[in-house]
């Protein structure tokens, strides 16, 4: 173990320039690099892609990684690739030349990360099989998925461990930025963790450079007033959390007549429409997004300064992947509840 330990902190310099693993990362790695299934509950910005990038080279082979959401996957894969690290995705919004090429980088045993949604897996898995193609190592990316999302909306994320079997029962990790004991036993039971095999890590979450509070309003007036003098400067980078797609829309178009960058953002928006905000806002050409719960796994920019909830959010797991936008270089940061 030590060795295989010492080739990872080695993989970590060389492809992510740091000198060692963060504490939460270190148990994580160590029962990853022993062969066990783990289930990983690290805090937003706890460095959760490590915990699965680094054994990918280690171990070898290909690692294929589940996610709900392509922009997501999109944001990995490049990041990925920025570090040296072979990695492509397979989604819907690629052309057939560019699966083709995907595909050509698979058979040819060139990828280490392949990034895919659930619902994709359905039709991967029978194909990966027939080119004899068998992963070393499934992550499961956003692992509180299966047990908010698999129950309705995405029963795929129900169907993972039926795949992970036909995929010759890879040794698996999920990781998640926050979940109730509760839905850990079932992210376990969902993926087919034996319970003498695996392994559960969860991280501190105690994230000292971030002020929690709550300001008290008396209307809708008032709620506006507050979140202005929240925001107070025009150039300061924010989030607003809004429970429903109209309200993001005219709260956006509120701000933007009060002199801020504004922009909404909702899954009813084409998805081209979503990427440019995106990118406006990672690029600080977009100061302040108005957005849904749709906005938020994986969004990381590290220098927002203030996460707003217009109300409160249907649990305290969605508050704090929410509120874990904020401040993610370490820096003080608010996130503030208008209630």
């Amino acid at each position: 173990m030590d060795d295989r330990l010492a080739e990872a902190r080695e993989v970590l310099r060389r492809h992510f320039g740091h000198g060692d693993f963060r504490p939460a990362q270190t148990p994580v790695l160590e029962a990853v690099l022993a062969g066990l299934d783990t289930l990983a509950v690290l805090p937003t910005g706890g460095g959760k892609s490590v915990c699965f990038q680094v054994p990918a080279i280690v171990l070898g082979g290909l690692t294929l990684v589940i996610s709900p959401l392509i922009s997501l996957m999109q944001d990995q894969v490049a990041a990925a690739r920025g570090r040296g690290i072979a990695a492509a995705s397979l989604t819907s919004g690629l052309e057939s030349a560019e699966q083709a090429a995907v595909w050509e980088e698979l058979r040819a045993g060139r990828l280490r990360l392949l990034y895919a949604s659930p619902e994709r897996l359905e039709s991967l898995t029978p194909r990966l099989r027939d080119l004899g193609i068998r992963p070393v190592l499934l992550a499961v990316d956003e692992a509180h998925c299966i047990s908010e999302w698999g129950h309705d909306f995405r029963p795929s994320y129900r169907q993972l461990r039926g795949a992970r079997y036909k995929l010759g029962n890879p040794q698996t990790i999920a990781l998640t930025g926050s979940a109730t004991p509760e839905v850990r036993s079932d992210i376990t039971h969902a993926l087919g963790f034996a319970p003498e095999r695996h392994a559960v890590h969860i991280g501190s979450f105690d994230r000292s450079n971030l002020w929690l509070g709550v300001v008290p309003v008396a209307d809708e007036r008032a709620r506006l007033n507050a979140l202005l003098r929240l925001l107070g400067r025009r150039d300061r980078l924010a989030i607003v959390y809004a429970s429903t797609r109209g309200i993001t829309e005219s709260l956006a178009r509120a701000l933007w007549t009060a002199g801020y960058r504004a922009a909404p953002y909702h899954a009813g928006l084409t998805r081209e429409r979503r990427a440019a905000t995106l990118d406006a806002f990672l690029h600080d050409r977009v100061g302040v997004v108005v957005a849904t719960c749709a906005f938020g796994m994986g969004i990381d920019k590290p220098d927002v300064r203030l996460v707003v909830h217009w109300t409160l959010p249907p649990t305290p797991e969605s508050y704090y992947q929410e509120a874990g936008r904020a401040g993610r270089d370490g820096e003080g940061a608010r996130c503030v509840l208008l209630w």
